[in-house]
């Protein structure tokens, strides 16, 4: 009697006997390894499920579960999700919380779940899955039984703060032929891509359509007045800060400016985090006015107190102890704050404002990095002090947009003897002429300028900001609280005037200033030097451009009425808008061509005009005409006549090319109006009016 070989079923992870014989490498160990690193860094958070729209010009009320949708593009044959927010809306939240979600429901064989912080990978468009795995300790066999052997879900975060421009998908090769097998959810912030922005992430080749419904893309929306409720609820729970929740929606529901910021959900939690020092006792809420600028303020002053506090109590040395005295002594939350502006400057000098910064001993000893990393008591004080994370020997603020906020602070800081940051301008000029001469000019000796020189090491002299829309809201508010502010900038673009040294913080100065609502009506602007900037919708009536560099500049929905612009180089500028056609009387109709070649206009003397809609010339003009107004017209769908309806119950048609009148079509009791149109029947154009 024979007996069948029994084999019992293998521990779960333990590689199994086929494998042991094949030599192949056990990963389930390491998987689970990383499994468990990776929920236990995600215990104790505030999280509520986000919102979102199908894409950016979708209305936020056709909102919709973000996880849901998620989970809908991983059961289907879809390849790339775009996840797309404003700074703030929560998106490396969102991720964090997919990949928990999909580690909770892992088992052996699933796709296994990869977050990836893109800024951390050294050029993540070549390997970056074993990049990552090399980071989380797998070894060289065990990455290539994954890549042959297994499928990932990919979960790439911050594609923006890496300052990327390829297609991470293509160029890592997903999904072919001996290649990595992969779904690929990727986040970017709304506001750094372009209108062809989809060429970035989707899959294949861009000009095949049949590869567009491999994509996917959402839009986190701003959240609800529920989910404001809601996560003060679980804030409260998860912190228990000062205030009670009741306290906190009390002080939502007086302070209008606060109901607008709490929509994002950092600056969310930056308001319930510092809303109890910011209120008096007693105080009127329902006249306070809170920035998003001012929120910043004083969490960054919160943070470093709360850090001086735990570093007292800490048991440090004596060394580290005398360290800690000597700051204190100084002014801690000063000394904290003067060491991040410093960091944050250092970081957009040196890497373009990458935001993770690495660190290595004896690598980087003779770098700009020691300055900030070595192993100086004080410099170790600060920096945990300060709102940084590290990552084994990576460094990162706690979030992006506080880097932004550190160099904008660099640029102008209040609290700094209301000076501006290596911005003092040496020549103390009798007049600021590039205010208008209604009110706003300035005196020299009114600005309070300190006569120390040229400067141009501050950021905004050497580094543009039109592509920071982040850093540039900050130093808008700032212009709209500081009138110092202001005048630095106006000098900024008075200093171009006659050194091209200063034409890059020109062209940031006059963009915040036109941000911030500043107008330069009859403006005295002869000779300043402003290329790229942006001044669109800005107020320049009556400015006086004579001789400016005004290459490349938006000026879309700008007010221009009477602005002299003689003389100055206009090479790429951007009016916003093509040129107009003029006719020899009033337009009563137009229409474009099915081609959008050309454009027919119906006018008040009763006649036909065709244009081109690349040159913009008048092609032809009827020599017959309508008695009265031409009240409709039409072109025929091969574009080879129009057809025109008048006040004086006449329609005719007219040959597209040559505008001689073909046929008048009388008998209508009344005037043509309601509009006239051709349509095919029969293989011959039919009309109908």
């Amino acid at each position: 009697m024979s007996h069948p070989l029994e084999i019992a079923s293998s521990v779960i992870g333990s590689p199994s006997l086929l494998d042991r014989v094949q030599e192949r490498p056990d990963v389930e160990g390491n998987i689970r390894q990383l499994k468990r690193q990776r929920l236990k860094e995600r215990e104790k958070v505030v999280y509520i499920p986000p919102q979102a729209k199908a894409g950016l010009q979708a209305r936020d009320e056709d909102r919709f579960p973000l996880m849901e949708k998620i989970n809908d593009f991983l059961g289907s044959d879809q390849k790339v999700f775009l996840l797309l927010g404003d700074s703030g809306a929560g998106k490396s939240t969102f991720n964090r919380e997919l990949e928990c979600h999909l580690w909770k429901s892992y088992k052996k064989n699933d796709p296994i779940s990869l977050h990836i912080n893109l800024p951390s990978i050294d050029k993540p468009e070549h390997d970056m899955i074993a990049k990552q795995l090399r980071k989380a300790e797998f070894t060289e066999p065990q990455i290539r039984e994954l890549k042959f052997h297994r499928k990932f879900t990919l979960i790439c975060d911050g594609y923006d703060e890496s300052q990327q421009t390829h297609n991470l998908y293509t160029r890592n090769r997903l999904n072919e032929s001996g290649e990595w097998q992969a779904k690929m959810v990727i986040s970017c912030r709304s506001e750094y891509i372009g209108v062809d922005y989809r060429d970035r992430f989707q899959p294949g080749d861009r000009n095949n359509r049949s590869e567009e419904s491999l994509m996917q893309e959402a839009v986190i929306t701003p959240f609800s007045l529920d989910q404001v409720q809601d996560y003060i609820e679980e804030y409260v729970s998860v912190h228990r800060p000062l205030w009670e929740a009741d306290q906190y929606k009390k002080a939502l529901d007086l302070i209008p400016s606060l109901k607008e910021l709490v929509k994002n959900p950092f600056l969310m939690s930056l308001s319930l985090e510092v809303l109890p020092r910011m209120m008096d006792p007693g105080q009127d809420l329902s006249s306070t006015q809170i920035t998003r600028v001012e929120l910043y303020d004083q969490f960054i002053e919160h943070w470093l107190e709360r850090g001086k506090k735990r570093l007292g109590e800490k048991n440090l040395n004596s060394q580290a102890r005398a360290a800690f005295e000597n700051l204190t002594g100084e002014g801690f939350t000063q000394n904290g704050i003067h060491f991040l502006k410093k960091l944050c400057v250092a970081i957009y000098k040196n890497q373009g404002g990458q935001p993770i910064i690495g660190y290595s001993r004896y690598k980087d000893e003779e770098s700009w990095k020691t300055e900030f990393f070595g192993r100086e008591e004080e410099k170790q004080l600060l920096r945990e002090a300060c709102p940084l994370v590290r990552s084994g020997n990576q460094y990162r603020f706690i979030h992006r947009s506080l880097l932004e906020y550190g160099v904008a602070l660099a640029i102008f800081d209040p609290q700094n003897e209301r000076t501006v940051e290596g911005l003092s301008l040496g020549r103390r000029m009798s007049t600021l002429s590039v205010m208008s001469s209604e009110g706003q000019e300035l005196d020299g000796e009114e600005s309070g300028v300190v006569d120390q020189g040229p400067n141009l090491n501050s950021p905004i002299a050497w580094r543009s900001f039109l592509s920071d829309p982040s850093v540039l809201q900050f130093l808008e508010e700032r212009v709209q609280q500081e009138p110092m502010f202001k005048r630095q900038l106006l000098q900024c673009i008075e200093q171009s005037k006659d050194d091209k040294k200063w034409r890059t913080a020109a062209s940031n100065a006059i963009t915040i200033l036109v941000r911030a609502g500043v107008n330069f009506i009859k403006a005295d602007l002869r000779g300043i030097q402003v290329p790229y900037a942006d001044l669109s919708y800005g107020m320049f009536d009556s400015a006086q451009f004579q001789g400016a560099d005004m290459r490349h500049v938006n000026l879309r929905g700008a007010w221009l009425r009477q602005a002299d612009l003689s003389d100055a180089q206009m090479t790429g500028i951007q009016f916003g808008e093509l040129p107009s056609l003029q006719y020899e009387s009033g337009v009563q109709r137009c229409v474009l061509s099915h081609d959008g070649t050309s454009i027919a206009a119906g006018l008040n003397n009763g006649k036909v005009c065709v244009s081109s809609t690349s040159t913009c010339e008048i092609l032809w003009t009827s020599a017959a005409a309508h008695r009265g107004e031409v009240m409709s017209i039409a072109y025929s769908p091969d574009g080879k006549r129009v057809a025109s309806g008048g006040r004086d119950g006449t329609v005719r048609l007219w040959d597209a090319l040559t505008g001689v009148c073909t046929r008048v079509l009388n008998g209508h009791d009344s005037w043509v109006i309601y509009g006239c149109r051709f349509f095919t029947w029969r293989r011959s154009n039919c009309f109908h009016w």
